[in-house]
């Protein structure tokens, strides 16, 4: 799974822009909650409630049968999520569908049964295509990924998200196969963190990036922030 996302990454035109997000507001309040809520998550909905807003954000580059682009009604995200299977470690992708009309709870219990329950049962069709041939797998994954639109977005997500700020390193140039791919590093002592995302420059500018990062404060500081605080109490 891991070679087939190499493999088709090198099709997409990604461009890394990072800016210092200040989450000291955000941590306070989330290292107060009695249950756990993880970073992931709530990188996750603020991400999804910027592109509604953004539809740019939902839209994938179809290649075949001529080039166009689709846009799609909802966000998904796509995480790699860690396990190990049969003694082997395993890099398996977790769907988020419509994260932003979703509870961070319920997005956390969605990511805890990623994490925790049997990899054949939970990634069953990842489990099942990773036994097929090379040549035919991604002949499989082609066809999704260059010119049936909504079913790469149903089997890849419209926006990816990848981090490994808890063991202290930050990820400069994750590889996607998404029009955008978000990654933070961990917070430094004043509460700041480098916050990057990688985009499919054909759909989009820098400029535009840039404002989608200032959103993205925005909406932890405040509709994030506000959810924590209900959380809380």
């Amino acid at each position: 799974m891991v070679c087939d996302l190499l493999y088709f990454d090198r099709e997409v035109p990604t461009f890394p822009h990072s800016r210092e997000i200040d989450l000291s507001k955000v941590e306070a309040v989330r290292k107060s909650l009695s249950a756990r809520v993880s970073w992931t998550v709530i990188f996750i909905k603020a991400f999804a409630i910027i592109a509604r807003e953004r539809p740019v954000l939902r839209q994938a580059w179809m290649k075949y049968p001529f080039p166009r682009l689709y846009q799609n009604p909802e966000s998904i995200a796509y995480l790699p999520v860690k396990r190990t299977h049969d003694d082997e470690e395993w890099l398996c992708f977790a769907p988020f569908s419509r994260p932003e009309g979703k509870s961070l709870d319920q997005l956390q219990a969605r990511l805890d049964s990623y994490q925790r329950e049997p990899v054949d049962e939970v990634f069953r069709t990842q489990y099942r295509s990773a036994f097929l041939p090379t040549f035919l797998r991604r002949l499989i994954i082609g066809s999704w990924f260059r010119c049936f639109a909504k079913r790469r977005v149903k089997r890849m997500g419209t926006f990816g998200i990848t981090t490994v700020s808890s063991r202290g390193a930050e990820i400069q140039f994750p590889p996607g196969v998404h029009t955008t791919t978000l990654t933070y590093g961990p917070m430094d002592e004043t509460g700041k963190s480098r916050v990057t995302l990688h985009y499919d420059h054909r759909l989009m500018d820098g400029w535009f990036i840039a404002e989608v990062l200032e959103d993205l404060e925005r909406v932890l500081n405040q509709e994030i922030f506000e959810e924590l605080k209900t959380l809380q109490s």
